[in-house]
């Protein structure tokens, strides 16, 4: 399968479903990790060198598992729904071809996470129109898209559920590469810097609760959680999660 994840921001993908990527690939899924935004909003300093930083920690932080990093660029806070942003999105799916789409809820709490999800959805359909402007050919496969979780959980209410047990370490070697984020939020950032200990991690500190949480959901030690878009050409009749 070629499974295309798009986050808005760096580390959003490893946070809410890096464990089901790790499982993917484990199951010899072509993973493609899409950032959509440039990552200027943290730390602050010069932009140039800022996005530098972000780009290579997404990059570092899909070689983890083998998945193929994808960059669009757009800035941070500035993701639209308007028709070139969704061309962008259209071009993506074509390019990537993908069985199965994971992107942010439709309700969650950031601008950027919600022009995600619904040019991800818009663009899903739009990619499938056979005159539309493209060098791509169409994708006109049956393609679900799941929801992964919500910032904090908060009014997400999870439909399928992913172990992700025994990828753990796999998930905290993701987040650990972006190591901008866990420092100060002002440059100059030192990238030798050594990380905090995992009781002042704060990335270690959210998914042990919200993945523990969800792992009590199936008697497992930690889970992901998913919901799946119910709409025409996007639903199955198999599971497509690992």
């Amino acid at each position: 399968m070629n499974v295309l994840a798009v986050g808005a921001h760096g580390d959003d993908l490893e946070l809410f479903c890096g464990g089901t990527l790790a499982r993917c690939r484990q199951r010899g899924d072509r993973v493609f990790m899409c950032v959509v935004t440039d990552g200027r909003g943290r730390p602050k300093g010069e932009l140039e060198q800022v996005i530098a930083i972000r780009r290579e920690e997404a990059r570092r932080s899909a070689a983890v598992i083998g998945a193929e990093p994808i960059w669009l660029g757009i800035p941070d806070g500035g993701v639209w729904f308007d028709e070139p942003t969704r061309h962008r999105f259209v071009e993506l799916i074509r390019e990537c071809q993908p069985d199965l789409v994971i992107t942010h809820p439709p309700e969650d709490y950031h601008p950027d996470h919600k022009a995600t999800s619904r040019l991800v959805m818009d663009a899903a359909q739009v990619a499938r129109t056979a005159n539309y402007p493209s060098a791509l050919p169409p994708h006109r496969a049956i393609m679900p898209v799941a929801f992964m979780e919500a910032e904090r959980g908060i009014g997400f209410l999870p439909e399928e559920y992913v172990d992700v047990t025994e990828v753990w370490d796999q998930k905290l070697a993701m987040l650990d590469c972006h190591h901008s984020q866990l420092q100060p939020p002002t440059l100059p950032y030192d990238p030798q810097a050594p990380l905090p200990p995992p009781e002042q991690n704060m990335f270690h500190q959210y998914v042990e609760a919200v993945s523990a949480f969800r792992g009590l959901a199936v008697e497992r030690r930690y889970a992901e959680g998913f919901r799946f878009w119910q709409a025409a050409n996007r639903l199955l009749t198999t599971r497509v999660l690992p």
